[in-house]
C-alpha cells in the first residue's frame, strides 16, 4: 500500500486522474502506467523483508508489445521527465508512509472504487461493487446479489 501511495503522489506533481488497480497497478484513467511484483519474506506472522520491482512507464513514446492498455507519463503530459528526480520524488514520499495507517488512504484511491463494474473469476464474468480490501490483502466485492467475494492476488480480474 505504501510504495503504490507512494508512486500516485510523486506522479501527482505532473498528472492527474491516478488510481490504485488493486492490489499495486497505477492507473491513468484506464491505462497502466505503473505495475509492480512484490515478493516478500515471512519470518513468522511478520514481513521480515520485501523485495519490490516496480516497472513505470515515464518517457516512453510507443509500445511494442501485446499489454493491453500501456500509457506513459510522456504520452499524458507531452514532456520528457527527469527519471532520477522522479525516483527521488518516489523514495521520498515512501518514507513518509512507512510508519502511517495508510488503509484509508490506500483505498480512497482504488479504481472502481465506486459502482459496479464487471470482473471475472474461476466461476465466470459477474458485477460487484468494491467493499474493501481486508488487512490480509484480499479484495472485498459485493455482487449485484449482494453477496461478498473475497480474493487474494490473482484470483479475480478487472475486465477492463
Amino acid at each position: 500500500m505504501a510504495v503504490s501511495l507512494a508512486i500516485c503522489e510523486a506522479l501527482g506533481q505532473y498528472i492527474g486522474d491516478l488510481n490504485i488497480k488493486w492490489p499495486n497497478d497505477i492507473y491513468w484513467r484506464n491505462g497502466k502506467i505503473c505495475g509492480m511484483l512484490i515478493e516478500n519474506t515471512l519470518k513468522g506472522n511478520a514481513i521480515k523483508n520485501s523485495i519490490i520491482g516496480v516497472g513505470l512507464n515515464v518517457n516512453q513514446r510507443t509500445f511494442h508489445s501485446d499489454a493491453p492498455n500501456p500509457v506513459s507519463l510522456w504520452q499524458i503530459s507531452g514532456q520528457e521527465t527527469d527519471r532520477e528526480q522522479l525516483l527521488k520524488d518516489i523514495l521520498r514520499c515512501l518514507e513518509n508512509y512507512l510508519d502511517q495507517d495508510i488503509k484509508a488512504q490506500y483505498c480512497s484511491l482504488l479504481y472502481r472504487r465506486k459502482g459496479f463494474h464487471p470482473y471475472a473469476d474461476k466461476d465466470g464474468a459477474f458485477m460487484a461493487e468494491i467493499v474493501d480490501v481486508e488487512d490480509d490483502g484480499h479484495l472485498l466485492l459485493r455482487d449485484e446479489d449482494g453477496q461478498e467475494r473475497c480474493y487474494a492476488f490473482k484470483e479475480v480480474t478487472f475486465i477492463i
